[in-house]
Protein backbone atom coordinates (compact mmCIF):
# COMPACT_ATOMS: atom_id res chain seq x y z
CA UNK A 1 0.00 0.00 0.00
CA UNK A 2 2.56 2.59 1.37
CA UNK A 3 4.55 1.65 -2.24
CA UNK A 4 1.56 2.14 -4.49
CA UNK A 5 0.51 5.86 -2.35
CA UNK A 6 4.30 6.92 -3.47
CA UNK A 7 3.98 5.70 -7.03
CA UNK A 8 0.48 7.85 -6.94
CA UNK A 9 2.20 10.76 -5.42
CA UNK A 10 5.14 10.46 -7.61
CA UNK A 11 2.68 9.79 -11.00
CA UNK A 12 0.69 12.86 -10.15
CA UNK A 13 3.61 15.35 -9.43
CA UNK A 14 5.42 14.88 -13.09
CA UNK A 15 2.23 14.70 -14.60
CA UNK A 16 1.17 17.84 -13.56
CA UNK A 17 4.61 18.80 -14.73
CA UNK A 18 4.60 17.86 -17.98
CA UNK A 19 0.91 18.81 -18.93
CA UNK A 20 1.99 22.74 -18.09
CA UNK A 21 4.58 21.55 -20.95
CA UNK A 22 2.68 20.52 -23.38
CA UNK A 23 2.08 23.65 -25.41
CA UNK A 24 5.73 23.60 -27.41
CA UNK A 25 7.24 27.00 -28.59
CA UNK A 26 5.90 28.23 -31.62
CA UNK A 27 2.70 26.58 -31.48
CA UNK A 28 -0.19 28.10 -33.62
CA UNK A 29 -3.78 28.44 -33.63
CA UNK A 30 -5.54 25.51 -32.12
CA UNK A 31 -3.49 26.99 -28.70
CA UNK A 32 -6.75 27.77 -27.31
CA UNK A 33 -8.62 24.82 -27.41
CA UNK A 34 -5.13 23.50 -26.55
CA UNK A 35 -4.55 25.25 -23.25
CA UNK A 36 -8.51 24.56 -22.28
CA UNK A 37 -7.34 20.78 -22.42
CA UNK A 38 -4.28 21.44 -20.59
CA UNK A 39 -6.45 23.47 -17.86
CA UNK A 40 -8.91 21.20 -17.50
CA UNK A 41 -5.85 18.02 -17.23
CA UNK A 42 -3.95 20.06 -14.65
CA UNK A 43 -7.19 19.88 -12.68
CA UNK A 44 -7.78 16.89 -12.78
CA UNK A 45 -4.41 15.89 -11.58
CA UNK A 46 -4.59 17.72 -8.41
CA UNK A 47 -7.63 16.78 -7.51
CA UNK A 48 -6.72 12.95 -7.96
CA UNK A 49 -9.06 12.63 -11.38
CA UNK A 50 -6.69 10.68 -13.68
CA UNK A 51 -9.22 9.01 -15.26
CA UNK A 52 -10.30 12.65 -16.22
CA UNK A 53 -6.57 13.69 -16.82
CA UNK A 54 -6.11 10.82 -19.21
CA UNK A 55 -9.07 12.05 -21.10
CA UNK A 56 -7.64 15.70 -21.42
CA UNK A 57 -4.36 14.24 -22.18
CA UNK A 58 -6.37 12.00 -25.15
CA UNK A 59 -7.79 15.17 -26.23
CA UNK A 60 -4.29 17.30 -26.30
CA UNK A 61 -2.70 14.15 -28.11
CA UNK A 62 -5.94 14.74 -30.49
CA UNK A 63 -4.73 18.12 -31.67
CA UNK A 64 -1.19 17.77 -31.56
CA UNK A 65 -0.55 13.45 -32.19
CA UNK A 66 3.58 14.27 -31.88
CA UNK A 67 3.74 16.42 -28.42
CA UNK A 68 6.23 14.02 -26.64
CA UNK A 69 5.83 15.99 -23.55
CA UNK A 70 1.81 15.12 -23.30
CA UNK A 71 2.85 11.49 -24.68
CA UNK A 72 4.73 10.98 -21.55
CA UNK A 73 2.32 12.69 -19.33
CA UNK A 74 -0.36 9.95 -20.37
CA UNK A 75 2.69 7.43 -20.60
CA UNK A 76 3.23 8.19 -16.74
CA UNK A 77 -0.56 7.66 -15.64
CA UNK A 78 -1.47 4.65 -17.58
CA UNK A 79 1.79 3.21 -15.68
CA UNK A 80 0.64 5.01 -12.42
CA UNK A 81 -3.14 3.21 -13.17
CA UNK A 82 -1.32 0.06 -13.84
CA UNK A 83 -1.91 0.08 -17.50
CA UNK A 84 1.40 -1.19 -18.22
CA UNK A 85 1.14 -2.54 -21.71
CA UNK A 86 -0.70 0.82 -22.77
CA UNK A 87 2.18 2.95 -21.00
CA UNK A 88 4.92 1.16 -23.12
CA UNK A 89 3.21 2.16 -26.41
CA UNK A 90 2.64 5.12 -25.11
CA UNK A 91 6.19 5.52 -23.90
CA UNK A 92 7.91 4.20 -27.12
CA UNK A 93 5.94 6.98 -29.32
CA UNK A 94 7.14 9.45 -26.97
CA UNK A 95 10.64 8.22 -27.46
CA UNK A 96 10.44 8.04 -30.92
CA UNK A 97 9.44 11.83 -31.24
CA UNK A 98 11.71 13.14 -28.36
CA UNK A 99 14.83 10.25 -27.89
CA UNK A 100 16.18 12.44 -25.23
CA UNK A 101 12.88 12.69 -23.50
CA UNK A 102 14.66 10.74 -20.26
CA UNK A 103 11.25 10.53 -18.21
CA UNK A 104 9.81 8.73 -20.73
CA UNK A 105 12.73 6.17 -21.05
CA UNK A 106 12.55 6.11 -16.96
CA UNK A 107 9.03 5.32 -17.01
CA UNK A 108 9.15 2.92 -19.79
CA UNK A 109 11.78 0.68 -17.84
CA UNK A 110 9.37 0.86 -15.10
CA UNK A 111 6.66 -0.29 -16.90
CA UNK A 112 8.60 -2.85 -18.22
CA UNK A 113 8.89 -4.25 -14.70
CA UNK A 114 5.45 -4.43 -14.11
CA UNK A 115 5.21 -7.32 -16.77
CA UNK A 116 7.77 -9.15 -15.55
CA UNK A 117 10.21 -8.02 -18.30
CA UNK A 118 13.84 -7.75 -16.84
CA UNK A 119 15.86 -7.60 -19.51
CA UNK A 120 14.64 -4.50 -20.77
CA UNK A 121 13.86 -3.19 -18.22
CA UNK A 122 17.22 -3.40 -16.17
CA UNK A 123 19.78 -1.57 -18.27
CA UNK A 124 16.98 1.46 -18.52
CA UNK A 125 16.64 1.35 -14.50
CA UNK A 126 20.53 0.78 -14.16
CA UNK A 127 21.57 3.71 -16.12
CA UNK A 128 18.91 6.06 -14.56
CA UNK A 129 19.96 4.97 -10.63
CA UNK A 130 23.19 5.68 -11.40
CA UNK A 131 22.42 8.99 -12.89
CA UNK A 132 19.46 10.56 -11.28
CA UNK A 133 19.34 12.63 -8.13
CA UNK A 134 18.25 11.32 -4.72
CA UNK A 135 14.61 11.79 -4.68
CA UNK A 136 11.72 10.08 -5.24
CA UNK A 137 11.88 8.95 -9.33
CA UNK A 138 15.23 7.96 -8.02
CA UNK A 139 14.24 5.78 -5.66
CA UNK A 140 11.38 4.05 -7.34
CA UNK A 141 13.74 3.08 -10.09
CA UNK A 142 15.78 1.59 -7.53
CA UNK A 143 13.51 -0.37 -6.49
CA UNK A 144 11.93 -1.61 -9.14
CA UNK A 145 15.81 -2.66 -10.34
CA UNK A 146 15.99 -4.09 -6.75
CA UNK A 147 13.30 -6.35 -7.89
CA UNK A 148 14.48 -7.31 -11.14
CA UNK A 149 18.35 -8.00 -9.95
CA UNK A 150 16.93 -10.25 -6.54
CA UNK A 151 15.85 -12.36 -9.34
CA UNK A 152 18.96 -13.21 -11.28
CA UNK A 153 21.26 -15.50 -11.04
CA UNK A 154 24.47 -13.35 -9.74
CA UNK A 155 23.45 -11.68 -6.98
CA UNK A 156 26.07 -9.42 -6.54
CA UNK A 157 24.19 -6.56 -8.76
CA UNK A 158 20.99 -6.69 -6.13
CA UNK A 159 23.20 -6.46 -3.19
CA UNK A 160 25.08 -3.37 -4.57
CA UNK A 161 21.41 -1.95 -5.19
CA UNK A 162 20.08 -2.94 -1.55
CA UNK A 163 23.25 -1.14 -0.27
CA UNK A 164 23.07 2.04 -2.33
CA UNK A 165 19.08 2.35 -1.28
CA UNK A 166 19.88 1.83 1.93
CA UNK A 167 22.87 4.52 2.25
CA UNK A 168 20.41 7.11 0.36
CA UNK A 169 17.21 6.37 1.87
CA UNK A 170 18.02 4.95 5.74
CA UNK A 171 15.77 3.50 7.26
CA UNK A 172 12.73 3.42 4.11
CA UNK A 173 10.21 0.81 4.65
CA UNK A 174 10.53 -0.43 1.38
CA UNK A 175 13.82 -0.62 0.91
CA UNK A 176 14.36 -2.39 4.31
CA UNK A 177 11.72 -4.71 3.25
CA UNK A 178 12.77 -5.25 -0.31
CA UNK A 179 16.75 -5.62 1.03
CA UNK A 180 15.00 -8.30 3.62
CA UNK A 181 13.66 -10.33 0.72
CA UNK A 182 17.11 -10.42 -1.13
CA UNK A 183 19.28 -11.03 2.11
CA UNK A 184 16.52 -13.98 2.98
CA UNK A 185 16.70 -15.62 -0.62
CA UNK A 186 20.62 -15.56 -0.21
CA UNK A 187 20.31 -17.16 3.29
CA UNK A 188 18.01 -20.05 2.35
CA UNK A 189 19.57 -20.88 -1.03
CA UNK A 190 23.09 -20.96 0.91
CA UNK A 191 21.25 -23.17 3.87
CA UNK A 192 19.90 -25.68 1.21
CA UNK A 193 23.31 -25.98 -0.58
CA UNK A 194 24.81 -26.33 3.06
CA UNK A 195 22.59 -29.23 3.72
CA UNK A 196 22.69 -30.83 0.32
CA UNK A 197 26.46 -30.99 0.15
CA UNK A 198 27.58 -31.92 3.78
CA UNK A 199 24.31 -33.30 5.38
CA UNK A 200 26.59 -34.80 8.46
CA UNK A 201 27.83 -31.39 9.31
CA UNK A 202 27.91 -29.69 12.41
CA UNK A 203 26.96 -26.87 10.46
CA UNK A 204 24.06 -28.72 9.37
CA UNK A 205 23.04 -29.15 13.22
CA UNK A 206 23.81 -25.79 14.60
CA UNK A 207 21.61 -24.15 12.04
CA UNK A 208 18.47 -26.74 12.74
CA UNK A 209 19.42 -25.61 16.08
CA UNK A 210 18.90 -22.10 15.23
CA UNK A 211 15.60 -22.80 13.76
CA UNK A 212 14.27 -24.75 16.73
CA UNK A 213 15.44 -22.17 18.90
CA UNK A 214 13.12 -19.59 16.66
CA UNK A 215 10.20 -21.62 16.93
CA UNK A 216 10.83 -22.38 20.78
CA UNK A 217 10.96 -25.69 20.57
CA UNK A 218 13.60 -25.57 23.33
CA UNK A 219 14.27 -29.53 23.75
CA UNK A 220 14.95 -30.22 19.66
CA UNK A 221 17.19 -26.91 19.76
CA UNK A 222 19.01 -28.44 22.32
CA UNK A 223 19.51 -31.88 20.99
CA UNK A 224 20.43 -30.51 17.96
CA UNK A 225 23.56 -27.53 19.23
CA UNK A 226 24.51 -30.86 21.31
CA UNK A 227 24.79 -32.94 18.24
CA UNK A 228 27.09 -29.79 16.76
CA UNK A 229 29.47 -30.04 19.64
CA UNK A 230 29.54 -33.65 19.22
CA UNK A 231 31.15 -33.54 15.79
CA UNK A 232 33.10 -29.85 16.83
CA UNK A 233 33.77 -29.65 20.52
CA UNK A 234 35.68 -26.46 20.26
CA UNK A 235 32.23 -24.70 18.21
CA UNK A 236 31.69 -21.27 20.29
CA UNK A 237 28.54 -19.86 21.12
CA UNK A 238 26.63 -23.63 21.71
CA UNK A 239 27.17 -24.01 25.23
CA UNK A 240 25.79 -20.54 25.84
CA UNK A 241 23.16 -20.68 23.36
CA UNK A 242 22.01 -24.41 24.97
CA UNK A 243 22.84 -22.58 28.55
CA UNK A 244 20.12 -19.82 27.43
CA UNK A 245 17.91 -22.57 26.44
CA UNK A 246 17.88 -24.35 30.09
CA UNK A 247 17.07 -20.55 31.42
CA UNK A 248 14.71 -20.36 29.59
CA UNK A 249 12.73 -23.92 30.14
CA UNK A 250 12.95 -23.16 33.46
CA UNK A 251 13.42 -26.95 34.38
CA UNK A 252 14.62 -27.85 38.20
CA UNK A 253 18.05 -27.00 38.94
CA UNK A 254 18.36 -25.14 36.28
CA UNK A 255 20.75 -22.52 37.30
CA UNK A 256 22.93 -24.84 37.99
CA UNK A 257 22.66 -26.73 34.33
CA UNK A 258 22.77 -23.42 32.69
CA UNK A 259 25.79 -22.27 35.29
CA UNK A 260 27.76 -25.79 33.62
CA UNK A 261 27.03 -24.13 30.25
CA UNK A 262 28.44 -21.01 30.78
CA UNK A 263 31.19 -22.30 32.43
CA UNK A 264 32.10 -24.60 29.08
CA UNK A 265 31.64 -21.61 26.86
CA UNK A 266 34.48 -19.63 28.81
CA UNK A 267 36.89 -22.45 28.66
CA UNK A 268 35.57 -22.53 24.88
CA UNK A 269 36.27 -18.70 24.52
CA UNK A 270 37.40 -16.59 27.33
CA UNK A 271 36.45 -13.21 26.00
CA UNK A 272 32.41 -14.35 25.84
CA UNK A 273 31.13 -11.42 27.89
CA UNK A 274 28.03 -12.58 27.49
CA UNK A 275 28.76 -15.86 29.41
CA UNK A 276 29.95 -13.45 32.06
CA UNK A 277 26.92 -11.93 32.12
CA UNK A 278 24.51 -14.83 32.37
CA UNK A 279 26.54 -15.89 35.21
CA UNK A 280 26.42 -12.46 36.96
CA UNK A 281 22.53 -12.53 36.57
CA UNK A 282 22.50 -16.16 37.71
CA UNK A 283 24.24 -14.99 40.56
CA UNK A 284 22.14 -11.98 41.53
CA UNK A 285 18.90 -14.20 41.06
CA UNK A 286 20.19 -16.44 43.89
CA UNK A 287 21.41 -13.28 46.34
CA UNK A 288 24.97 -13.42 45.67
CA UNK A 289 25.90 -10.04 45.17
CA UNK A 290 29.57 -10.68 45.48
CA UNK A 291 29.84 -13.49 43.05
CA UNK A 292 28.26 -11.28 40.89
CA UNK A 293 29.87 -8.28 41.06
CA UNK A 294 33.23 -9.32 39.39
CA UNK A 295 31.29 -11.40 36.51
CA UNK A 296 29.31 -8.11 35.80
CA UNK A 297 32.73 -6.39 35.95
CA UNK A 298 34.50 -8.56 33.29
CA UNK A 299 31.63 -8.53 31.18
CA UNK A 300 31.84 -4.93 31.20
CA UNK A 301 35.80 -4.94 30.84
CA UNK A 302 35.63 -8.00 27.49
CA UNK A 303 32.88 -5.86 26.38
CA UNK A 304 32.48 -1.84 26.81
CA UNK A 305 29.21 -1.66 24.47
CA UNK A 306 27.88 -4.49 27.06
CA UNK A 307 24.92 -2.11 28.05
CA UNK A 308 23.49 -4.43 30.61
CA UNK A 309 26.41 -5.30 32.51
CA UNK A 310 26.78 -1.80 33.56
CA UNK A 311 23.00 -1.89 34.47
CA UNK A 312 23.60 -5.49 36.47
CA UNK A 313 26.38 -2.83 38.44
CA UNK A 314 23.73 -0.47 39.04
CA UNK A 315 21.32 -3.36 40.51
CA UNK A 316 23.95 -4.25 42.79
CA UNK A 317 24.34 -0.85 44.21
CA UNK A 318 20.55 -1.10 45.24
CA UNK A 319 20.64 -3.88 46.28
CA UNK A 320 23.49 -2.61 49.01
CA UNK A 321 21.25 0.73 49.02
CA UNK A 322 23.27 2.83 47.61
CA UNK A 323 20.64 4.70 45.57
CA UNK A 324 22.14 7.85 45.01
CA UNK A 325 25.36 6.33 43.49
CA UNK A 326 23.34 3.96 41.70
CA UNK A 327 21.13 7.01 40.23
CA UNK A 328 23.92 8.65 39.33
CA UNK A 329 25.30 5.64 37.27
CA UNK A 330 21.71 4.50 35.92
CA UNK A 331 21.19 8.43 34.78
CA UNK A 332 24.66 8.09 32.69
CA UNK A 333 23.54 4.46 31.30
CA UNK A 334 20.60 6.25 30.03
CA UNK A 335 21.95 10.01 28.60
CA UNK A 336 24.18 7.45 26.61
CA UNK A 337 21.43 4.53 25.51
CA UNK A 338 17.91 5.58 25.99
CA UNK A 339 16.50 2.53 24.52
CA UNK A 340 17.65 0.21 27.23
CA UNK A 341 14.27 -0.91 28.64
CA UNK A 342 16.51 -2.73 32.15
CA UNK A 343 18.16 0.65 33.10
CA UNK A 344 15.01 2.59 32.78
CA UNK A 345 13.29 -0.08 35.51
CA UNK A 346 15.83 -0.23 37.80
CA UNK A 347 16.51 4.00 38.08
CA UNK A 348 12.15 3.50 38.89
CA UNK A 349 13.16 1.14 41.73
CA UNK A 350 15.71 3.88 42.92
CA UNK A 351 13.28 7.05 42.61
CA UNK A 352 11.23 4.82 44.41
CA UNK A 353 13.29 4.18 47.24
CA UNK A 354 13.74 8.19 47.24
CA UNK A 355 10.42 8.58 47.26
CA UNK A 356 10.75 10.62 44.00
CA UNK A 357 7.20 9.11 42.66
CA UNK A 358 6.39 11.42 39.41
CA UNK A 359 9.82 10.45 38.39
CA UNK A 360 9.43 6.81 39.25
CA UNK A 361 6.10 6.94 37.36
CA UNK A 362 7.82 8.34 34.58
CA UNK A 363 10.40 5.57 34.22
CA UNK A 364 7.91 2.74 34.68
CA UNK A 365 6.29 4.78 31.35
CA UNK A 366 8.79 4.59 29.42
CA UNK A 367 9.94 1.25 30.42
CA UNK A 368 6.46 -0.11 29.42
CA UNK A 369 6.45 1.71 26.06
CA UNK A 370 10.06 0.26 25.49
CA UNK A 371 9.38 -3.12 26.17
CA UNK A 372 5.80 -3.03 24.41
CA UNK A 373 7.87 -1.93 21.50
CA UNK A 374 10.15 -4.66 22.17
CA UNK A 375 7.70 -7.79 21.86
CA UNK A 376 6.32 -5.90 18.75
CA UNK A 377 9.49 -6.21 16.63
CA UNK A 378 10.48 -9.37 17.99
CA UNK A 379 6.75 -10.96 17.04
CA UNK A 380 7.32 -9.28 13.72
CA UNK A 381 10.86 -10.70 13.04
CA UNK A 382 9.22 -14.16 14.45
CA UNK A 383 6.47 -14.01 11.68
CA UNK A 384 8.95 -12.91 8.81
CA UNK A 385 11.43 -15.71 9.88
CA UNK A 386 8.92 -18.86 10.38
CA UNK A 387 6.93 -18.54 8.11
CA UNK A 388 4.15 -20.29 10.00
CA UNK A 389 5.38 -23.37 9.64
CA UNK A 390 5.75 -25.86 12.68
CA UNK A 391 8.73 -27.65 13.99
CA UNK A 392 9.32 -31.25 12.41
CA UNK A 393 10.13 -34.41 14.40
CA UNK A 394 13.64 -35.03 12.90
CA UNK A 395 16.54 -34.46 13.84
CA UNK A 396 17.75 -32.32 10.91
CA UNK A 397 15.10 -29.77 9.79
CA UNK A 398 14.18 -30.21 6.19
CA UNK A 399 15.95 -27.25 4.00
CA UNK A 400 12.25 -25.54 3.40
CA UNK A 401 11.91 -25.01 6.88
CA UNK A 402 15.36 -23.32 7.39
CA UNK A 403 14.84 -19.74 8.24
CA UNK A 404 17.57 -17.15 8.90
CA UNK A 405 18.20 -15.26 12.50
Amino acid sequence: MRTRWARRNLVVSLAVVLVASCILPGQTSPANSLQQHIRKAEQALRSGDMAGAEREYNEILKLDPQNSQALTGLGILLYGAGKAEEAIQTLESALKNDPSEKRAEIFLGLSETQLGRCAQAVPILSRYFESEPAGKLQRITGLALLGCASGADDPLPALHVAQRLKQLYPGDADVLYDSAELYTRLWNESAGELMARHPDSYRVHQLAGEVYEAKNDYDQAIREYSLALQNNPKLPEMHYRIGQLYLHQGAEEVDEKAMEEFRKEKEINPKSAVSDLAMADIEMHRHNLDQAKPLFQEAARLDPDLVEARVGLAKILLERHETDAAVLELRAIIAAHPEVAAAHYSLMRAYREQKKMPEAAAEMATFNRLQSESADKFQSKMNALLKGKPAGEQTKAPAEEISPR
